[in-house]
């Protein structure tokens, strides 16, 4: 499952201001919520974010899969 995720990857379009600057923030639930449209099932719990994402930008998100085992998928966060 880790490996099938370094192939996967996500687009989320945000409204931004000023400064490429999102209104609101990218959380994990919804990262979780636009995998599953393309049909890879993860718990929003399962996405390791430090903090909700802010900014314009690519992302590398941690996933972890088990007590031992983590993947990461990429987050690609442009304007709408």
């Amino acid at each position: 499952m880790a490996k099938r995720l370094e192939k996967v990857s996500c687009t989320i379009t945000v409204k931004t201001g000023e400064d490429d600057k999102l209104f609101g923030s990218v959380t994990a639930s919804h990262i979780a919520d636009v995998l599953k449209a393309q049909g890879v099932e993860l718990e929003k719990h399962s996405l390791l974010l430090e903090a909700p994402i802010r900014e314009l930008g690519v992302y590398d998100v941690k996933v972890k899969l088990s007590a031992d085992v983590e993947g990461s998928v990429k987050v690609w966060v442009v304007q709408e």
